[in-house]
């Protein structure tokens, strides 16, 4: 072969080499992007794999597939590792796991199932997650659906927590805990996964300080919001606030009975869901010490807190405490004595009275078995005992007493059972708050009506009696001659006393109208327009009105319904009703015997003919009778409850 032949020969060859050389480069290279790094993580293999070729999880686990290894790791490495430290992975009845893989990302094994969780079919989709852990854990997801987040959920919100997002998707521990995401610990950087704003604030609040410094009894977001996982959820925030308070209260015992002596605190405790509750003063996370200048309740920021329900607020509005605590006289010297004032008056009230009435009610039952009873002529005439515009007056006042009393009481006793009875009855604080203000527009009424009438008879007729002597209700010395002759007579000392026109009792009676009407009335009047009074009035003298409003209310209302009853109705002579208010007349035979002094004086001055009239007609004794029983046996029922809840109390 000549040298060309050779030189040819081995270009060739040299050219093959060459090009086999770059082919073997290429394809090597190729396949050395497509290898995994055995030293990357299973997340950070699989994102090497271009996208065109499709791998899914079907890919790896369909039909006669067995889970990869490469380079001696399992896909999802980090998941695995999460899963077997996991409740999940200890070893249940069965002697498996309490939980596999496949339980959770298939549907009954079928690896076909196991889809990524983007996919709306995936078992461990948002939308499928319940229904996942549903299969194991089957009380919790029945309860999962009543809570704030599973009620979102339903209703479509893809946003709302699952339970992966609280509980963790591999790493799950028992709630119990410390490692479990639902742990003290934990819950906060749990909660601001999706709460960042409100976690942000309870970390620089007086409760996200005390729970890094170890307190133990601080609140968590979990103390708090009990309704994000498995128990009922309010069905509105307003909701929630109302239920919050007596969670503050279980911590802040001595703040607590401070809040419930104001209408704020026992109108929510009625779920009067506008009044104001602990959240809106002091913030729902951010809550810091009235010395803190960031706190909502700093002297600073009073009065914007305070306008986030009130119009109008000023400097002195503020000054009103939502905390009085009236037995602490360093905190208000003022509130301190008035209250004092107040329950002394009560007591002393109740105390003279009821053992007055105790011993009328022995002396009264002897008189009225040893005495005869026998039927005179006298028992058919009739004489007037009451004026129209009396009798009128009077059916206001009853009207007006009933409704005030049975609208104010709930508020007092809103601890009690027959208490929330009673305003549910009334349809609600919504309502009876209306129905107390038109009842105190009635009150007003016939106060008018009352003074207008002593004006005319005093000054326009010149009937000055009015103010003095027998026909006035002004107390005399004779009054406290009546008095003693009374206590003999209880004692059996002496005869019972002859009585004239008007009695101490009755005079009593018409003064405790006539001082509690302007009291309670002004008292409540401030409380009705609290901004206007605290345009001239400092805010503790709210407080003050409170304490008056209530004490002197409760004051009237067990005096009429208790000893004003039984002056009236409930003595033995009298039992059980007394009409003669309504109709305005009662026989003459009663006349001489209960008011025998003016009896007496009526016929000496020739001027008993002016009052005789004729008997009521039937409609008006059924009338009084149906209405009198009606008022009389409402009135019991308070006044019963009163004594018994006081009683119990004490």
């Amino acid at each position: 072969m000549s040298k060309v032949t050779h030189l040819k020969t081995g270009v060739i060859v040299c050219f093959l080499i060459i090009a086999a050389s770059f082919y073997l480069y290429a394809t090597f290279s190729s396949q050395a992007q497509k290898s995994p790094d055995p030293y990357l993580t299973a997340n950070q293999q699989a994102a090497q794999f271009p996208s065109n070729i499709g791998l899914d999880c079907a890919g790896c686990h369909g039909p006669g597939k067995t889970t990869p290894f490469l380079a001696g790791q399992e896909f999802h490495k980090d998941a695995h590792a999460a899963s077997d430290m996991s409740v999940h992975a200890k070893i249940g009845p069965n002697g498996t796991p309490v939980a596999s893989c496949k339980a959770c990302h298939t549907v009954n094994g079928d690896m076909t199932t196991a889809l990524p969780a983007e996919n709306p079919q995936s078992t461990v989709n948002r939308a499928n997650m319940t229904q996942t852990c549903g299969a194991c854990h089957k009380e919790a997801v029945g309860t999962f659906h009543l809570s704030i987040h599973g009620s979102r959920s339903e209703s479509g919100n893809a946003k709302a927590a699952t339970c992966a997002d609280c509980h963790g998707s591999h790493s799950i521990e028992p709630v119990k805990s410390t490692a479990s995401t639902m742990s003290r610990a934990n819950a906060e950087m749990m909660c601001a996964k999706c709460h960042s704003q409100n976690v942000a604030d309870y970390d620089i609040s007086s409760h996200g300080q005390a729970a890094k410094g170890g307190d133990l009894k601080a609140p968590t977001c979990l103390s708090c919001h009990t309704a994000v996982s498995h128990l009922t959820a309010p069905l509105s925030k307003r909701d929630f606030n109302l239920q919050m308070v007596n969670n503050c209260g279980a911590c802040h015992t001595k703040q607590a009975p401070s809040y419930r002596d104001t209408f704020h605190g026992q109108a929510t405790a009625l779920d009067f869901k506008p009044a104001a509750t602990c959240a809106d003063c002091h913030t729902p996370h951010k809550n810091l010490p009235a010395s803190d200048v960031r706190s909502s309740v700093h002297k600073d920021n009073l009065v914007q807190t305070c306008s986030s329900c009130h119009t109008n607020v000023n400097a002195n509005f503020v000054m009103y405490s939502p905390h009085p605590e009236p037995d602490n006289a360093d905190k208000s010297a003022l509130v301190y004595y008035v209250s004092h004032f107040m329950e002394w008056l009560l007591l002393g009230t109740f105390t003279f009275f009821g053992i007055h009435t105790l011993l009328w009610i022995q002396r009264s039952i002897v008189a009225y078995v040893s005495e005869k009873h026998e039927r005179s002529p006298d028992d058919d005439v009739y004489v007037v005992r009451f004026a129209k515009v009396h009798r009128f007056t009077h059916l206001l006042i009853v009207v007006s007493f009933i409704l005030l009393a049975a609208t104010g009481l709930p508020l007092m006793f809103y601890y009690t059972s027959w208490g929330q009875a009673l305003e549910q009855l009334g349809g609600g604080l919504e309502v009876t708050r209306v129905v107390h203000r038109v009842c105190a527009v009635i009150t007003l009424i016939y106060a008018l009506i009352h003074i207008v009438y002593v004006f005319k008879k005093a000054v326009i007729e010149r009937k000055y009696s009015i103010l003095y002597g027998p026909d006035s209700m002004v107390p005399r010395l004779s009054d406290l001659n009546d008095l003693w002759n009374m206590v003999r007579w209880f004692f059996y000392l002496g005869p019972r006393p002859k009585l004239d026109r008007w009695t101490y009792w009755e005079k009593f009676d018409y003064f405790a109208v006539f001082w509690g009407v302007p009291v309670i009335g002004i008292s409540g009047l401030m409380l009705w327009f609290p901004t206007f009074v605290t345009e001239f009035l400092p805010g503790v003298a709210l407080n003050l009105a409170v304490i008056v409003h209530g004490e002197e209310a409760l004051l009237a209302t067990a005096f009429i319904f208790a000893f004003h009853f039984f002056h009236n109705h409930l003595r033995p002579e009298n039992f059980p009703m007394d009409t003669v208010i309504f109709t305005g007349k009662m026989t003459l035979s009663r006349f001489k015997e209960e008011r025998s002094v003016e009896y007496q004086r009526l016929v000496s001055e020739g001027n008993l003919d002016s009052v005789l009239t004729s008997p009521p007609s039937r409609f008006a004794r059924v009338a009084s009778k149906v209405f009198g029983f009606a008022a009389y046996i409402s009135g019991l029922l308070m006044v019963g409850a009163i004594f018994i809840t006081l009683i119990l109390r004490h």
